[in-house]
């Protein structure tokens, strides 16, 4: 791996026919499917905006740090809560209420 690069695991989903489809496509271009889809990530963020910065909490308050490490905490179990192809187990949606209950209390106090 190069310098600077780093691998992201993730699941493509598609059909056999679409499955089938890609392997010719790859076989007659000679190239494997981490290529071409380093490639069209590449091409797709290039054409995007950067994202707003999301402004640092002031981490000298130990609850702005906490909250903050509560909601970063947060936005990682959505992704998995959210998936439609593997729903998730009963516990995390319970973990992902029970985050969410705890972020609310903090945000009030």
């Amino acid at each position: 791996m190069d310098e600077g690069y780093f691998t992201i695991p993730t699941r493509v989903y598609l059909t056999d026919v679409q499955r089938a489809k890609l392997d010719g496509l790859l076989r007659l271009a000679e190239q494997n499917l981490d290529a071409l889809l380093t490639g069209l990530l590449e091409e797709y963020l290039a054409a995007q905006p950067d994202p707003p910065v999301e402004p640092e909490p002031d981490l000298s308050d130990a609850r702005a740090a906490e909250l903050a490490g509560r909601r970063r905490e947060l936005r990682r179990l959505r992704v998995k809560l959210n998936d439609p192809y593997n729903p998730p187990p009963p516990w995390l949606v319970t973990m992902v209420a029970d985050l969410e209950a705890e972020i609310a209390r903090l945000a009030r106090e």
